[in-house]
């Protein structure tokens, strides 16, 4: 069967379905798509009901006992009602098992599903025969005798793949064991076969079934699960809901249990949904982001005499740089405001801005649009209006915006890009200009060190959170989305990762809007090809979490694990937590330039707890580090360093290195140096427990003669070192608010520093077990 067919076959399968009035298949069908794609089925037979069977229909089945379902819309799991047997292939039995089916299934549906929902006739009516098939005998393993192959639509992603334990198990593993270890997540292209293979290599069952297990061979190789895989992938993307070429889409297929004969996988039992629902795929108007990030021209509505919200955001904008002759106020009765021209109505704006900025309540916000659009005044807008999209009675406004620009975007007319609603603005350093609400005396903005970071938030105070915590690196732009009316964190992306000034994404995502997430896929992939550096923080990952997300943001959050596996995939880096995305930022920056050659680690410390945590850290959900030992010329380099203090006579040198509180600046500065120096070492983490009086750890003081700001200090050391290596290197200070200018100086000096080890080395491991190459 060639595979220029394939589609075809399948097609025709679901629009014989579809004239039925059904939009899912009955299991005969879900045989025949599954054989027609090149995937293995049992021998069968479909039944009629009130149609005979010859005997030699069953000899052709070629087993000794079969297996008899039956088949009707209405019942899609048949154990439940009594809907499976299992008897001898003989016409005789058959028919008994058959006819006594048809007798008692509807009754016992009732009595299962309640007698409410369905009649006993209305039942027996939707039957309409019975699939008899082989018993296949399979491999009997215990765990992962019973797999599940799955692919369904994902309302932000599209198209996903899962495989893992199947069967009655499903659940259970699903429940107790960790992400990832339960299925694997695989997206329908984006992976080669040895990422794919690397995904599959995590889940439980794997081991048991492709890899010898005590003594056993394997029952199947791995080629055999990548090809089935591969099978489903092509079936997602045929009938993809992004690809108009063919009508459907399948929503979902899953085939549990998938069973081992003789190193084959045999789908027993199989469901498919499908529709004729499709996507958003491209058309976007990315290109126009540049009017809206880098405007010429700007005007804003809603600005009071008094200070109001939109009279902040004027003088933000003006402090930012913004020229006032091509700032317009929209505002009756005044010619001028803060310096900048006044016009009565939208209606009346000399030319066409680039930007325009709307701060009116939420009621108002649709005239004004809707004046915006018609009269082509602007090619951009920021939607200020809070409660747009979230308060009762707003989201019709939101969805009168979208069609009102989606109907001019379809005819090819001009239509403006749009940010928000319900959003806290943007922070544009190249378009000169801030049109966030907040005033200056309140947040007081980043820089001192162009990190070429642009941060995408769908909450605006996590934006500002971070910033004001980070407020030595300047973003290039900071993008509060909000509810994603039009523009959305896939169309942001696009955009950031052909910006050659922006090194570092940094995403904060609530929920993608309906197959935004296979864009933001799409752009993830291409940022990380062009060298750029993602960091995501998911949130909206409980049932609670996602609940206060849909109240938020007006936005549904998708499935946590999904996600969370398809951007890994896709090279981001996922934090786990805040704090942990915060370190990632700040990091990332600070390593900028530095190499990623392995997964060796070299591990140091003056304490020996420090030692032993950070040696239980190695090894995470998130990826591994190696402990490789020292070399032999750099055990004898370091066993010199340590002599002249004695040192070497109280420990062995070995990796990870305790050089004891009794290191001095020189000593411990000196070890680090010959441990970056080892080829066998990739990357470090060093430790300081800083209270030691051997070591320059605090700022200049009546009390002492230490000088954290001398050359020959702690810090003037490591900060040198750190500046003639190409490997990454972390340090942490593992102490109280007294070392806090230690900290801060070796900050402000390029040294990323952490304040405990364990996190430290999570990041360390979390950084190389990225894929990244060079920072």
């Amino acid at each position: 069967m060639g595979m220029k067919n394939q589609p075809k076959i399948v097609q025709s399968i679901l629009e014989k379905a579809e004239s039925t009035g059904r939009y899912f298949l009955l299991e005969p069908e879900v045989y025949r798509l599954l054989g027609a794609y090149g995937l293995p089925v049992p021998r069968h037979i479909f039944w009629p009901k009130d149609k005979p069977l010859a005997a030699s229909s069953l000899k052709k089945l070629g087993t000794e006992r079969v297996v008899v379902k039956i088949v009707s819309p209405l019942i899609l799991h048949k154990s439940d009602v009594g809907g499976v047997t299992i008897v001898r292939a003989s016409l005789r039995e058959v028919k008994a098992a058959v006819n006594k089916m048809y007798a008692e299934i509807p009754a016992r549906y009732s009595r299962v599903f309640g007698q409410g929902r369905l009649s006993a006739t209305a039942v027996a009516d939707s039957i309409q025969g019975v699939l008899v098939a082989e018993l296949v005998s399979y491999e009997q393993a215990g765990l992962g005798s019973e797999l599940l192959l799955g692919l369904r639509v994902s309302r932000d992603f599209g198209p996903i793949i899962t495989f893992g334990g199947g069967g009655l198990e499903v659940e259970f593993l699903n429940a107790h064991l960790k992400e990832g270890h339960s299925l694997a997540i695989l997206p329908p292209s984006g992976l080669n076969r040895r990422k794919t293979a690397r995904e599959l290599e995590a889940v439980a069952v794997f081991g048991k079934i492709a890899r010898k297990f005590r003594g056993r061979q394997a029952l199947v190789k791995p080629e055999t699960l990548l090809q089935a895989i591969g099978i489903f992938q092509k079936l997602a993307r045929d009938f993809s809901p992004f690809d108009r070429r063919l009508p459907f889409t399948l929503e979902e297929l899953e085939v549990n249990p998938l069973v081992i004969r003789q190193g084959r996988l045999i789908p027993l039992d199989g469901l498919c949904r499908f529709s004729r629902d499709k996507m958003e795929a491209g058309g976007r108007p990315v290109p126009q982001i540049q009017q809206l990030l880098e405007p010429k021209s700007l005007a804003i509505i809603g600005v009071s005499e008094k200070m109001n919200v939109g009279h902040i955001i004027l003088n933000n904008v003006i402090q930012n740089g913004f020229p006032r002759e091509k700032i317009y106020v929209i505002k009756p009765g005044l010619e001028s405001l803060e310096g900048c021209r006044c016009v009565p109505s939208v209606a009346e704006l000399p030319e066409t801005v680039d930007l325009f900025i709307l701060t009116l309540g939420a009621e108002m916000v649709y005239p004004v649009m809707k004046d915006l659009v018609e009269l082509e005044k602007a090619r951009s807008v920021i939607v200020i209006a809070g409660g747009l999209g979230e308060k009762s009675g707003t989201q019709s406004i939101e969805d009168d915006i979208r069609s009102l620009i989606r109907t001019r975007r379809q005819a090819e007319r001009p239509a403006p890009v749009v940010n928000g609603g319900n959003c806290l603005g943007i922070i544009s350093a190249p378009g000169k200009y801030d049109s966030t609400f907040i005033p200056e005396y309140k947040f007081r903005k980043p820089g001192g060190l162009p990190a070429g970071l642009a941060i995408v938030s769908q909450s605006g105070a996590f934006m500002l959170s971070r910033m004001s915590k980070q407020d030595r690196f300047e973003p290039v732009y900071a993008i509060s989305v909000g509810n994603q009316l039009d523009l959305t964190l896939g169309d942001y992306l696009t955009y950031l990762q052909g910006r050659p000034e922006v090194r570092l994404v940094a995403v904060y995502a609530e929920g993608f809007r309906p197959g935004d997430g296979w864009r933001f896929l799409q752009a993830a992939r291409e940022t990380v090809r062009a060298g750029k550096r993602l960091v995501v923080y998911k949130s909206g990952r409980s049932p609670e979490g996602r609940k206060a997300t849909a109240s938020h943001t007006a936005s549904v959050a998708g499935d946590y694990a999904v996600g969370r596996s398809l951007l890994r995939q896709a090279g981001a880096i996922v934090a786990e937590t805040i704090e942990e995305f915060e370190n990632l930022v700040k990091a990332l920056i600070l390593l900028q330039g530095k190499k990623i050659a392995g997964r060796r680690v070299g591990l140091m410390s003056n304490a020996g707890f420090e030692s032993v945590i950070m040696a239980d850290n190695l090894k995470g959900e998130d990826g591994e580090l190696l402990l490789e030992q020292f070399s032999e010329e750099t055990v004898a380099r370091i066993m010199k360093i340590l002599q002249p203090l004695g040192i070497d006579r109280l420990q062995d040198v070995h990796n990870p290195l305790d050089v004891t509180p009794m290191a001095d600046d020189a000593t411990f500065c000196g070890c680090v140096e010959a441990l970056l120096q080892d080829r066998r070492i990739d990357c470090a983490v060093i430790s300081c427990v800083p209270m030691t009086a051997a070591l320059q750890t605090l700022p200049p003081g009546d009390r002492h003669r230490e000088n954290i700001f001398s050359e020959d200090s702690l810090a003037g050391r490591l900060v040198s070192i750190f500046r003639s290596t190409d490997k990454p290197l972390v340090v942490n200070i593992d102490a109280g608010r007294w070392y806090d200018p230690l900290a801060e100086h070796l900050e402000k000096s390029g040294l990323p520093v952490f304040r405990s080890c364990d996190q430290a080395v999570r990041f360390m491991r979390k950084l190389v077990s990225s894929g990244l190459k060079e920072l």
